[in-house]
């Protein structure tokens, strides 16, 4: 497999727009509203201090929060995030409509590799994952893909960002589930790293809160794990997933309003706690199976829902995390294909900054398969191929080189066709088979899922990420309960 080493991304998009002006401007306004009117539940006590103390009408546990707050909160949050990798090529700056993909999820069940038979993610599968994602170059950052079920969650924090940091030069992302593990982690990256300063200048992680569950309540224990992460000054995601017809209203606008209120909402919590907190809004939109009430992440909707919230992140001038690339499928088959490539062209062409479960996920994120990020790889290659778009310019429009070939002719040995061939097309790695039958069938016959775990094979035999420095790995070691 050729490994192509200088990652494209951070591309613009914003070329496609499924809202028009008119149409952000009312879901923004009817947020203000539910907020103003309806208000969210707020059980955890420090948050209501934040939140009564700053104007807001705290009556019991109902929290309603005034526009000139949520308006003086969007204006506090940086509008320009950067997520470090170890090595700088994989720095994301994350703005405006610039465009990075990767992976994500908390899968509980990883396929096997050999006999496509599911097993509980371990922490070993984090490790190994991030190892594979290491060498995917169309995979941007590394988002913990699994939960792994042998740890307790008293450790699971600090052992599962080591064993992606120690696999991947790639930023790495994950949720968190405690505030000694929050401090932990932040106490080993700043060793990496080498001083706290250092770390908040190019955090090499960030955290992911689910602090909202859907409609409009807090979760109260994550909104503590919330404020921690904001006074620890490291990128923290406002992650909320509401599903239309279940537990958002069935029509899409309304989901987005409500989903817009709740992510408001948790802009001015993190604000209030540490004035200028790093953050990305989270909003992950999705739809009910009206049959079955099961959420669907492969749906049409799913795309477009979430292209539309990109929009919203652009319109408040912050950084965006949402999703794309999920499928229904059980296997990496036609259905895992054409469900992802939908969604991810869409969030991709809408310009979302950060968008996860864009590889590896299967199931709607209740398992990953190594071949399934294998072939997400070339998906996303091809994604960000589109959203680089078509360069006009009097060099690209060839009007010498039509006329120096002229009718009848052909461009093959055209020095302007060898200038141009390897920049202006994508180049998908053996996953995608470009030969005639005849040569396939003597290369085996065999199909893009195969092929995928071919390559998939290859990457964890053979390539070695970037380790940590020893001093800093043996630091670690010492210091920490490490498992792996």
């Amino acid at each position: 497999m050729a490994r192509k080493r200088q990652p494209v991304k951070g591309l613009v998009g914003g070329q496609y727009k499924p809202l028009t002006d008119e149409q952000v401007q009312r879901i923004h306004e009817a947020a203000l509203s539910v907020l103003e009117r309806t208000g969210v539940q707020v059980e955890e006590p420090e948050a209501r201090r934040l939140f009564q103390e700053a104007g807001a009408d705290v009556t019991d546990d109902r929290v309603r929060l005034p526009r000139s707050l949520v308006e003086d909160a969007v204006d506090w949050a940086p509008s320009r995030v950067v997520l470090a990798g170890r090595d700088p090529k994989w720095d994301l700056e994350l703005e405006g409509a610039r465009v990075h993909i990767g992976t994500g999820g908390a899968a509980l069940t990883v396929l096997d590799l050999e006999t496509g038979q599911p097993h509980p993610a371990v922490l070993r599968d984090v490790a190994e994952l991030a190892r594979l994602v290491d060498a995917l170059d169309n995979i941007h950052f590394y988002l913990v893909p699994v939960y792994p079920t042998d740890m307790g969650k008293e450790n699971v924090d600090i052992n599962q960002y080591y064993a992606g940091l120690a696999n991947t030069t790639k930023h790495v992302q994950s949720g968190v589930y405690s505030v000694q593990g929050i401090r932990d982690t932040v106490e080993m990256c700043e060793r990496i790293m080498g001083g706290a300063d250092a770390l908040r200048e190019r955090p090499i992680v960030s955290f992911i809160t689910c602090w909202m569950v859907s409609p409009l309540k807090f979760a109260t224990d994550v909104t503590t794990l919330l404020i921690e992460t904001c006074r620890q000054r490291i990128p923290v995601v406002l992650s909320a997933a509401p599903m239309a017809g279940s537990t958002a209203p069935v029509t899409l606008a309304g989901m987005l309003a409500q989903l817009t209120a709740e992510q408001l909402s948790g802009v001015v919590l993190t604000q209030l706690a540490q004035r200028g907190a790093p953050l990305l809004i989270g909003p992950i939109p999705a739809t009910a199976d009206m049959k079955t009430g099961r959420y669907l992440g492969g749906s049409a909707e799913f795309g477009l829902t979430n292209a539309a919230m990109a929009q919203m992140g652009q319109f408040y001038r912050l950084p965006l995390y949402n999703s794309a690339g999920m499928t229904d499928a059980k296997l990496p088959d036609v259905q895992a294909g054409f469900e992802k490539a939908m969604s991810a062209v869409l969030a991709a062409l809408a310009g979302s900054n950060f968008i996860h479960h864009a590889a590896g996920m299967l199931e709607n994120m209740s398992s990953v398969a190594a071949e399934q990020f294998v072939i997400d790889n070339d998906i996303l290659g091809m994604v960000m191929r589109v959203v680089r778009g078509i360069e006009v310019n009097d060099e690209t429009l060839a009007l010498d080189v039509i006329d120096e070939v002229g009718p009848g002719g052909h461009y093959l040995m055209a020095k302007h066709t060898l200038r141009h061939m390897r920049s202006e097309f994508y180049y998908p790695s053996d996953v995608v088979d470009r030969q005639g039958r005849d040569m396939w069938q003597q290369d085996g016959a065999l199909d893009a899922q195969e092929r995928a775990r071919q390559i998939a094979r290859d990457i964890l035999a053979n390539h070695q990420p970037e380790p940590l420095d020893p001093d800093v790995e043996n630091w670690i070691r010492g210091r920490f309960d490490l498992k792996i």
